[in-house]
């Protein structure tokens, strides 16, 4: 397989494109306080732009939200050597995340800063006369969409600190002193939810698409509000991991809440309107969509349903801490370090003919010179999906963050799959939730073989635990290093089970490259092979030839002129002091929140796993005991 960022000119007449630079440039009025008085449509779109302004800050979008708050999962995934909790409290990839690392801290505040400034405007709103002269207007106006707008944000921001701390403060009115918002405590997750979509199906009918707005998909809009009812009401409807209040050093079990059949059809009903008002498609290839997105062009009729906007040079971390690392600094692209990783065997369960799998998976990174380099690992290889190479106007040699990238929140490979999900929940594999997953596989494989690799496959799919089963595939390919593969697994409940089964393969593949017969697992890559070619788009630099990839080149040897790199064979290692071999360590403590070297006798796969953040040190200090943690954290 010659392994090569293929980065072609892409002409997409077709489609309009936004740019986010000249929104976030607005500058706000000073001065805005509780008790301010709106008094034009401009001067409330340019207080508004503060909240998009805040949301770009690494506490947030930027970086944290995008890698930092990442627990493994089969897609994305942190290596870890041994059982010693790092002094930072920081081991959150592992499941053993501490109240005192100060990110948890810092992202807490950040969200509450932008909620708090959310019902600020929306108060303030509600007590303008423009609001009043307009809100019985025929509409959308634009009073009208900014309201509904802002109140789409607040429940994004609501949903992304319930998935990652569980029941949160829940506010909706300004706070009008410390002591009222410190006197608050956790408001029940699936009430923060129900509220969230009633608020939503109320003011969705009077937003504008995002073909009406200016800068489009970089503003919430109708379809964005639509889509995001439908989410909110999977995880109303699906599980997650609930405290033990009589044991709190217990790990918590999972429960799923009453009357969830009706949120499923909530779910269909506002991802079905996404789907049937045909605002969006799949027009852009899978590489076309990425190489657009590095190159700060958005299409308001495709894939991408809202992107928070970034600036470029300023914010964003993808292409930088997300994405394909680079060495150096003397080339026109700055250096990158990724910090989001693969789990070593995701690479591996793609179809050998999903066009998303190279431009999802890079097992390669540049050095100084802009050579390829090897860079794969049982937690390695980049991100492929942004990239500074795939920049057409490069940030400037001395760049590092600052891509200005956009933080793609929603997009219509998400509706398609979620409607999928809810219709099989209700009614089994009927053809809507059929059509729906044909219509993302379509953009996976050459239309040669959308009659087998299409058609064949998902009419397959005949029962509703096999159609589910596909889902949850379908998603771990499309959504790879979008870091939603760990809210995906908890509101299934299928998180302790994913990463048990994980576990024990990864130890089943070092057995069976080594020569351990085990049943079911016929072939592993045992090695990979590589070796530099020219690059023949730029002469001065070299590519990789690899070998390995394939399933179909497990276990045929070392090709003549290649370099090996060992894989699942170094996954099992001599322990130097019994003279035994054992199991790699980064295999035995990667997961030792919820499984490892210790227990992985004793842990069943329906054991409830700690995916939650436990709350903040300060934050439980500062509501003066009206918050707790759980969890046993």
């Amino acid at each position: 397989m010659n392994k090569k960022l293929l980065y072609s000119t892409i002409a997409c007449a077709m489609l309009s494109f936004t740019s986010c630079n000249d929104f976030l440039d607005v500058e706000p009025p000073s001065g805005f306080t509780p008790g301010y008085v709106f008094t034009s449509e401009e001067e409330a779109k340019a207080l508004m732009t503060k909240m998009y302004s805040a949301m770009t800050e690494d506490g947030m979008y930027g970086s944290t939200l995008a890698n930092s708050l990442n627990t493994n999962t089969d897609v994305e995934m942190s290596s870890f050597k041994n059982n010693t909790v790092a002094a930072t409290g920081a081991d959150i990839g592992c499941f053993d995340s501490k109240p005192y690392w100060n990110t948890l801290n810092g992202t807490w505040n950040n969200m509450y800063s932008v909620i708090n400034y959310a019902n600020d405007f929306l108060h303030e709103m509600e007590n303008s006369s423009l609001f009043s002269l307009q809100i019985k207007e025929e509409g959308p106006t634009e009073i009208q969409q900014m309201y509904g707008e802002v109140k789409t944000l607040r429940a994004m921001l609501y949903l992304d600190l319930i998935r990652t701390w569980g029941d949160v403060v829940f506010v909706t009115e300004p706070s009008k002193s410390t002591d009222d918002f410190f006197s608050v405590g956790v408001t029940e997750r699936n009430k923060i939810l129900e509220y969230l979509i009633d608020e939503l199906i109320d003011v969705e009918p009077m937003m504008k698409y995002a073909a009406d707005l200016d800068y489009g998909v970089e503003r919430a809009s109708r379809e964005y509000c639509q889509a995001l009812i439908g989410q909110l009401a999977l995880y109303r409807g699906g599980w997650s991991l609930r405290p033990d209040k009589e044991n709190p050093d217990n790990v918590g079990y999972m429960e799923r809440g009453d009357n969830f059949e009706h949120y499923y059809d909530i779910a269909i009903t506002y991802l079905g309107k996404v789907i049937k008002e045909n605002k969006h498609d799949l027009k852009q290839s899978y590489e076309e969509l990425w190489y657009n997105e590095c190159n700060w062009t958005t299409a308001n009729n495709d894939d991408v349903i809202f992107a928070i906007p970034m600036l470029k040079s300023v914010t964003s971390r993808y292409g930088y801490n997300v994405g394909v690392t680079i060495a150096g600094d003397k080339h026109e692209y700055g250096s990158a370090s990724n910090y989001l990783h693969y789990c070593g065997t995701y690479m591996f369960t793609f179809d050998g003919d999903d066009l998303r799998r190279d431009v999802t998976c890079a097992p390669y990174k540049y050095d100084k010179n802009l050579n390829q380099e090897m860079d794969m690992g049982i937690a390695g290889m980049g991100v492929g999906k942004w990239s500074k190479l795939k920049m057409k106007s490069p940030l400037g040699s001395s760049s590092g963050a600052g891509t200005g990238i956009n933080s793609i929140r929603m997009r219509f490979a998400d509706v398609l799959l979620m409607y999928a999900e809810a219709v099989n929940e209700r009614f089994g594999p009927r053809d809507d939730a059929k059509e729906a997953m044909k219509r993302v596989r379509r953009r996976a494989f050459d239309s040669s073989l959308w009659a087998s690799k299409v058609e064949s496959y998902v009419e397959s799919l005949n029962s509703e635990d096999d159609f589910f089963k596909a889902i949850m595939d379908e998603r771990k390919w499309e959504f790879g290093g979008e870091s939603i593969r760990k809210y995906d697994l908890a509101r299934w409940n299928k998180y302790s089970e994913v990463i048990y089964n994980l576990y024990f393969e990864m130890i089943n593949w070092g057995l069976v490259a080594n020569g351990t017969y085990i049943p079911g697992i016929e072939k592993v890559p045992e090695n990979i092979y590589y070796k530099s070619v020219p690059d023949p788009e730029h002469p001065d630099r070299t590519i990789l030839d690899i070998v390995g990839i394939e399933k179909e080149e497990f276990g045929t040897g070392k090709p003549a002129g290649y370099q090996t790199l060992a894989y699942a064979i170094g996954w099992r290692v001599l322990n130097s002091e019994t003279q035994q071999f054992e199991t790699l360590k980064e295999i035995s403590w990667s997961f030792r929140g919820f499984i490892n070297l210790n227990n992985d006798k004793s842990v069943k796969p329906s054991d409830p796993l700690r995916y939650l953040c436990p709350y903040p040190s300060q934050v439980i200090t500062d509501h003066r005991g009206a918050i707790q943690n759980y969890y046993g954290y």
